[in-house]
């Protein structure tokens, strides 16, 4: 099934329509039966959903903050340099905590950053399945973006600490 998506805002006196490209995905069909369960029009299912996920998003960031210290995300970061995590795996911690050991043990992720292993793997532990989703994903995306950007670790580091 495919969707095309034109993204507006509303507000209480008026409709603006914001300037965007249309959005064209394919859904496979474990996606389309859910998004089938929330609404008939795939449409208002999917922007449902994207918008649902901005502020699971969000409270997540804010829920992570002060978790982490500055070596442990620097180490986390240093991890996901060398991956591409599966989006069916992302909300598991023990998934996490087993990416964190091997980074380490593989390429000295941790040590290198001069954190510690053990307290960093507590504390993964400790995440809610959101929690762990969110933060993987912000992490694959900050290693992951175009290289010809100049990426601000200090400016991501600073959502968490």
């Amino acid at each position: 099934m495919y969707f095309r998506i034109l993204l507006y805002t509303c507000t209480k006196t008026k409709l603006i329509i914001m300037k965007s490209n249309p959005i064209t995905f394919r859904a496979d069909e474990e996606i389309t039966a859910m998004l089938n369960t929330l609404d008939d029009r795939p449409t208002t299912a999917t922007l449902t959903v994207l918008g649902l996920f901005t502020a699971i998003h969000k409270e997540t960031i804010r829920e992570l903050k002060g978790r982490f210290s500055r070596k442990e995300i620097l180490a986390l970061i240093d991890s996901y340099k060398r991956s591409s995590p599966q989006i069916e795996m992302m909300a598991t911690n023990y998934v996490l905590v087993g990416h964190t050991k091997d980074s380490e043990r593989d390429f000295k992720c941790t040590s290198s950053n001069n954190a510690n292993l053990n307290v960093l793997i507590e504390k993964l532990k400790l995440l809610t399945s959101a929690q762990s989703a969110i933060l993987q994903l912000e992490l694959w995306a900050f290693s992951n973006r175009n290289k010809d950007e100049i990426s601000d670790s200090e400016k991501f580091i600073a959502r968490y600490i």
